[in-house]
């Protein structure tokens, strides 16, 4: 056999062997975990802080023709920094960092 497939194969072989052990170590010891409940979904509501002072949402026409909606945050610096929040929920939980970062 061809000493460079030889080796080739050795290697492969050897890693099959360790990815195998790996998973084999940690589907024994491995702990089941409590499954999520999806019923419960994201518990936004105990975020808690002050919206005063939250701007109002302002539109913005996309090319396709769609509305898209924001919040300008003022600040003095020539930047632009751009925070997208998830489809969860909405922009209002970005206050906090939205205020910390404009200053």
């Amino acid at each position: 056999m061809n000493p460079v497939l030889s080796r080739i194969l050795t290697f492969a072989l050897t890693s099959v062997l360790i990815y195998a052990g790996i998973a084999s170590t940690l589907i024994v010891v491995g702990r089941p975990r409590k499954p999520h409940d999806p019923e419960q979904g994201l518990a936004f509501d105990e975020l808690y802080f002050d919206t005063s002072g939250l701007p109002e949402l302002e539109s913005f026409q996309a090319r396709d023709g769609g509305s898209l909606l924001y919040r300008h945050y003022p600040a003095e610096a020539d930047k632009v920094l751009v925070l997208l929040h998830g489809s969860g929920w909405h922009s209002s939980y970005l206050l906090p960092l939205a205020r910390f970062i404009s200053q």
